[in-house]
């Protein structure tokens, strides 16, 4: 397995081919530094990475304004967080949002009965119970799944379709009241505008294969009523956790990024919702298979 490092030296690559304007070729970036049988770092092999790490991080938070520039001007984001989504995670992404111009609408923060599967009747049982009460059976199928009924019943509150989103209606504000009465979600803002990006923030590793699923529902929902919908985790989780299983269900169009712990995967975050304005959409980070940054 390719470690945490050796995929930073990979993403490192990439910025430095930015800066001096090579054409990165269509290779599978996320191959180099592979040993076969990779051998326990020597000290000083230990001290050159972490100064590797750390030139990485800073050349990435120096390369994402022109990397950025105003892509996302005027761009409303709905951020949604999971629960045990790291504060300093959360404030990075956010930060690299803003820096490419983008503003965040509002907040709204899953609780654990969102994603956990012994919660699953009360999720099931109040969509169904919105579904009926706000007329909705014609657009949300009884097929759907429970998760991926609410996913869509939260973007009907807090994503839109329009490009310049819209304002909260009566539907939404019954969605988020019925949400925060069961205690699914928090919002910051109950009448925060309904925005046409959706930023979601993965919390801790459950290795719950069942709470995975879960989280894809949710996030194929949120897809349908977004322009796009873009879901980060760790690089961890992108190796062989909770996003790497989440990458084998079907998301729809959401995009996912690994690597939301370092200042690349945070701007790579923000790249890939101005992606997602163009229809673009993939699996970036340092385990992705569409690449390790979206520079669509």
């Amino acid at each position: 397995m390719i470690s945490f490092r050796h995929h930073l030296v990979s993403i490192i690559a990439v910025f430095v081919a930015l800066a001096v304007g090579v054409v990165l070729g269509g290779g599978p970036l996320s191959e180099l530094g592979r040993d076969d049988e990779p051998e326990q770092a020597a000290p000083q092999e230990r001290d050159d990475s972490d100064l590797q790490v750390a030139f990485g991080d800073s050349f990435a938070q120096a390369a994402a304004a022109p990397l950025l520039g105003t892509r996302l001007e005027g761009q409303q984001v709905a951020l949604v967080t999971l629960p045990g989504a790291p504060a300093d995670v959360v404030d990075g992404v956010v930060a690299q949002v803003e820096a490419g111009g983008g503003q965040i609408s509002g907040r709204f923060d899953g609780r654990s009965a969102l994603v956990t599967p012994g919660e699953q009747n009360l999720v099931n049982s109040l969509g169904t119970q919105l579904v009926t009460d706000l007329d909705l059976a014609d657009e949300l199928s009884p097929e759907l799944g429970s998760h991926e009924r609410i996913g869509r019943l939260i973007g009907l509150a807090v994503a839109s379709t329009e490009p310049e989103g819209e304002e909260p209606d009566a539907a939404a504000g019954t969605v988020l009241e019925a949400l925060q009465s069961a205690d699914l979600l928090t919002a910051d803002d109950a009448a925060a505008g309904r925005a046409p990006l959706v930023l979601v923030v993965m919390g801790e590793d459950r290795d719950d294969p069942d709470s995975t699923a879960l989280v894809a529902g949710l996030a194929r929902g949120l897809a349908v009523t977004s322009i796009g919908t873009v879901v980060v985790g760790s690089t961890t989780s992108g190796e062989d956790g909770d996003l790497s299983v989440l990458r084998q269900e079907d998301l729809g169009t959401a995009t996912t990024v690994d690597g939301d712990e370092t200042t690349v995967g945070q701007v790579s975050a923000a790249l890939a919702l101005a992606n997602a304005l163009s229809g673009e959409n993939g699996a970036f980070g340092a385990s992705g298979a569409d690449g390790t940054v979206p520079l669509g």
